[in-house]
């Protein structure tokens, strides 16, 4: 039966369709939540704002993000992920488009924690369609792709969203994104389907006991936080780091754009690789180990080309780790509960964004420089790498 039900799965074209859907959710997901670091420089000036306070901003968003991680999980294990992605999507288009009206801090903190608030609900929708839809032997290439999405998000943001300021203006460039992100949304509701009818019929919180009593899911999820600490502060603080090298945006952009392009292509790769040699713990232990010193070498660049050239290479190494968190947490939980799992553990990643710009954002006011925001990021991996050696990744459900 399990025979059967495997060639069923992998002899259906139809998955390459969801998978892109996977990959469209969570690249828009980053899209809207990366319009606003290209915007710091000019829009903190117009509402007279402190750095702390344009911190906070990416802080909001994962105060709502974090917040329906798990009742999102819970509903896409128990009724499947087309409603609750396209309601996501739309979420986030009609607040975004919202931004480009807002006059006071108080009202673009409001909408961007509805942002994140309907955000919340793709990482583990994304996962548990992927785990319906993708075997263990096509896993790494499938997520691999599907988290290539965030550092995408990144790249068009940063590339995008410049000239579009220059074009539109700040408040133009947060409602052509929140249109954007509106029509995916009702592209999602069209195309997404399940593989199969593997909704749980048990108990909608009998997952509780598998994920929060499975040391290796929770030893996970702490050391992806680890990660996110130095992923999503980069994407936070880097441009605004270069301008004030006295770069120009546009030139920050560009160098975020190779960062991105860096990221882009190596989560594919690294999910390539570990589908067809193994050890995917230690090719993420690897790139830990790589990206603690890339974070200190970029942050000390002042040349352009070194840090488009270090940008790149920073962004490699770091989302090479990506595919393999998910792997880990989803297969660990089984396809039952993989929403959930995966809702759960990101509940913790996003702890690492929520509170590690406002921390950062705080650190430069302090000082009035950005080089000791390397050295905070950088610590992330280590401790990362701690929290992972006594992972096995052996102990599958599947």
């Amino acid at each position: 039966m399990q025979s059967s039900a495997t060639q069923s799965v992998e002899s259906v074209p139809y998955r390459w369709v969801i998978l892109a859907m996977m990959f469209a959710c969570f690249l828009f997901t980053f899209i809207v939540r990366f319009t606003w670091p290209p915007l710091i420089p000019v829009v903190v000036p117009v509402l007279n704002m402190k750095m702390a306070q344009a911190g906070a901003f990416m802080g909001a968003f994962y105060f709502g993000y974090i917040i329906t991680q798990i009742p999102a999980g819970l509903l896409a294990d128990r009724f499947g992920v087309r409603f609750i992605l396209a309601a996501s999507l739309i979420i986030e288009g009609l607040t975004t488009f919202g931004m480009g009206y807002i006059t006071t801090y108080d009202a673009g903190f409001a909408l961007r924690f509805i942002t994140g608030l309907g955000a919340g609900a793709v990482y583990g929708a994304c996962a548990r369609s992927l785990m319906e839809w993708f075997q263990p032997k096509e896993r790494g290439i499938a997520f691999g792709i599907m988290l290539a999405g965030p550092s995408g998000g990144i790249l068009l943001s940063s590339v995008i969203v410049p000239p579009l300021n220059s074009w539109i203006g700040w408040q133009g460039a947060f409602q052509t994104v929140g249109v954007a992100t509106i029509l995916i949304g009702v592209v999602i509701f069209f195309l997404v389907r399940s593989s199969e009818t593997t909704t749980t019929s048990a108990n909608m919180f009998a997952g509780f006991k598998v994920v929060f009593g499975n040391r290796d899911i929770l030893l996970t999820a702490l050391s992806g936080f680890c990660l996110m600490w130095v992923e999503l502060g980069t994407a936070t603080w880097a441009i605004a780091h270069i301008k004030k090298l006295g770069h120009t945006l546009a030139a920050s952009g560009s160098v975020m754009m190779f960062y991105g392009i860096g990221g882009l292509i190596s989560p594919a790769i690294s999910g390539w690789l570990s589908d067809k040699i193994g050890h995917r713990k230690w090719i993420y232990l690897g790139s830990l180990a790589v990206i603690a010193p890339m974070t200190v070498i970029f942050g000390y660049q002042t040349d352009l080309t070194m840090l488009c050239v270090t940008g790149f290479l920073f962004g490699f190494c770091s989302y090479f780790a990506n595919p393999h968190l998910t792997i880990f947490v989803s297969e660990f939980a089984g396809k039952q509960f993989a929403a959930l799992a995966n809702g759960s553990s990101n509940v913790l990643f996003q702890l690492a964004p929520t509170i590690g710009p406002i921390i950062m954002g705080w650190a430069i006011d302090v000082t009035g420089v950005f080089s000791t925001v390397w050295w905070i990021m950088a610590a992330g991996p280590v401790v990362g790498i701690l929290c992972m050696l006594p992972v096995n990744p052996e102990n599958r459900r599947d």
